[in-house]
């Protein structure tokens, strides 16, 4: 018996449509149920019963769970998914991937295979989604689509549609994977035809894209007022997302225990509610907005550190996990241990210096080239490819969300590629004083002369 190779079985794939067989049992035993457990609703303004393939469908990426909302916005048609290379070496995955023709992309790096595969299945007849921006929500609203997602589109010369899902954050956080049924809304338009994607350039195809796509599930729960389930333990887990405290800005000494996130430092604590409402639950309490603000401010802080320091330099102990290709990686894991190091950023370069399988190992990129790292769905680690291969890092500390930030301002500060170019986000980069104050950023629970970061 052959020896397995799973990066050479990954290398020789071919796309092909997914067959009606599983695409039908998929949707039937797995999407339908769980999709009526968090009360999908779906509005299809298409009318995708009487839409012919081949097309592409472009979404947001709110939660692990949206593939089975797409299923169903998409009924009767069958869906080729584009999902990361990593599940493919995990016990649980490779095999029903394989039976649903599942396309495997390399996380924010060039990977032509994966093209390949995408144009055969459209070729044969298939219809292809995509969620182009590489990665399911951090914060609750989008991020900038993938650079070349226009070409593709040209290339490809079929319709596209979009899927616009809300509520999906709230039913499964970045930092607390558990179901918390509520509310899902799945929204499904036409935003181009074959036609369009030859006479639109590829740039203002992205930018149509992000505007389709864009969607905040704490700003359409401030009228929405849906009740999430399960909240009582939402806390939990939070000081990996949320890593600086709004009153004193100090950073990791924040905690979740229930529902109520704590400053070990200066005491500032906040209860979350039902609704992702954040109420003050200690005197003199500053909190931001939401959620989503809190976390945008981090990248505030983020963006003007490395602006405004040269030296600008993130560097700690971590640990080295990486794909074995003879064998999978268990079901709770999404890389096998292989050594100790210590990994650095500055404005200029991403390294790792250390041990891997007991030898000296290193890894230096560019940060022009390296626009973002593939994000663990509880925030403790994060990964990248590195000519070809995948490396995952878990810090000592819970300091995942920051190196993530660090690493996409770093790569935009360079003049990467990936420019932050939404207009719902300008304000992280701009020194405004209509927006630089308290008022813009809480909700009005800070007293006069508090600091905010």
């Amino acid at each position: 018996m052959a020896k397995l190779d799973i990066d050479k079985k990954l290398a020789a794939k071919k796309g092909k449509p997914m067959s009606k067989f599983m695409g039908k049992a998929l949707r039937t035993f797995l999407a339908t149920p769980n999709s009526k457990k968090m009360n999908l609703e779906v509005i299809d303004e298409v009318g995708m019963k009487n839409v012919k393939g081949p097309f592409v469908v472009l979404s947001n990426h709110t939660s692990r769970c949206d593939w089975q909302y797409v299923a169903l916005a998409v009924k009767p048609h069958m869906l080729n998914y584009v999902a990361s290379y990593i599940e493919f070496h995990r016990a649980h995955m490779h095999a029903i991937f394989d039976l649903t023709s599942v396309i495997p992309k390399k996380n924010f790096v060039a990977d032509s295979h994966c093209i390949k595969e995408i144009i055969s299945v459209i070729q044969k007849g298939g219809n292809v989604i995509l969620f182009p921006e590489g990665k399911s929500s951090i914060s609750g609203t989008n991020q900038p689509v993938a650079v070349g997602t226009g070409k593709l589109l040209k290339h490809l010369n079929v319709p596209v549609y979009t899927t616009t899902i809300t509520g999906g954050y709230m039913s499964n956080t970045q930092w607390n994977i558990a179901d918390r049924p509520g509310k899902v809304i799945i929204k499904i338009k036409q935003l181009l035809t074959a036609e369009q994607t030859q006479s639109i350039s590829p740039d203002e195809m992205e930018r149509m894209v992000n505007d389709a796509i864009y969607n905040d599930d704490f700003i359409w729960n401030e009228t929405a007022r849906v009740k999430y389930q399960g909240t009582e333990h939402i806390a939990e887990k939070l000081e990996e997302h949320l890593y600086i405290c709004p009153k004193c800005g100090k950073e990791f000494t924040q905690r979740g225990v229930d529902n109520v996130f704590t400053c070990g430092e200066c005491g500032n604590s906040v209860k979350i509610n039902e609704y992702y409402d954040l109420i003050p639950n200690s005197d003199d309490a500053v909190i931001p907005k939401n959620l989503r603000v809190w976390f945008e401010l981090q990248r505030r802080r983020v963006f003007r550190e490395i602006r405004d320091n040269p030296d600008f330099c993130l560097e700690e102990p971590v640990t080295l996990g990486y794909l074995p290709s003879d064998h999978y990686v268990p079901k709770t894991a999404t890389s096998e241990p292989c050594g100790e190091g210590t990994l650095k950023i500055t404005r200029d370069e991403f390294s790792y210096k250390g041990t891997k399988l007991g030898q000296p190992f290193e890894i230096h990129a560019k940060t022009q080239n390296m626009s973002s790292v593939v994000f663990e769905t509880d925030s403790h680690c994060f990964g990248a490819f590195f000519d070809g291969n995948y490396y995952e890092f878990e810090p000592k500390r819970p300091s995942g969300s920051k190196w993530l930030l660090s690493v996409e301002e770093c790569h935009r500060r360079a003049g990467g590629k990936w420019q932050n170019n939404l207009p719902q986000q300008q304000w992280i980069y701009e020194d405004n004083k209509d927006t630089d104050n308290d008022e813009y950023y809480l909700a009005g629970h800070a007293p006069e002369g508090e600091p905010v970061f």
